[in-house]
């Protein structure tokens, strides 16, 4: 295991412990604020996340997005809906400074949705600092997520990662998030 991933997993496990949650199921027939995470195209053009955010102002949710791009140098303007950080908002150990955590933690949020796709560690941080009264995303192991989707076992045929779309994920997410009923 790398050292980062050590450092993530035992820091997961003590924040998990330290800031107690009792999620609260979304109900998306009501307005919500919303925090969407995901991985920026090297370009930062994200026309499918766009779509997304798209989908989600016609549903009437107050939308902030996130993404992380795998690099120095970002181009795109820090707004107070949206944001794309990269490697220089990181330290050494893959932890976020200190002012993308303040930064995170200073709204609430009603639902995160997580859209990261494979184990990127710098979205694993964001999910898990996140201020949420209930995350949804892949099941990548961590338990960081309330409600976790999983894929279906690869054949060989198919290789060990198989590329899981943004949109796709989104859409499964919000056909359960509809679909569940929930006491809350």
């Amino acid at each position: 295991m790398k050292i980062k991933q050590f450092i993530f997993n035992y820091l997961c496990k003590r924040y998990i412990k330290q800031v107690p949650r009792k999620p609260r199921f979304p109900h998306l027939d009501q307005p919500l604020k919303i925090m969407i995470i995901y991985e920026s195209d090297p370009l930062e053009r994200n026309d499918a996340i766009k779509s997304i955010r798209q989908d989600m102002l016609r549903r009437l949710m107050d939308v902030t997005m996130w993404g992380y791009a795998e690099k120095t140098d970002i181009q795109t303007l820090i707004l107070p809906q949206s944001r794309i950080i990269g490697l220089n908002d990181y330290n050494f150990f893959g932890k976020p400074k200190d002012y993308v955590v303040t930064d995170l933690q200073a709204e609430h949020y009603d639902l995160l949705i997580d859209l990261t796709t494979h184990a990127c560690l710098p979205l694993r941080y964001l999910a898990l600092y996140t201020d949420a009264d209930f995350k949804a995303g892949l099941n990548l192991g961590e338990g960081i997520h309330d409600m976790m989707l999983s894929l279906p076992d690869l054949t060989p045929e198919q290789g060990e990662m198989a590329t899981v779309e943004a949109t796709w994920l989104y859409d499964q997410i919000m056909n359960y998030l509809t679909t569940i009923k929930s006491n809350d």
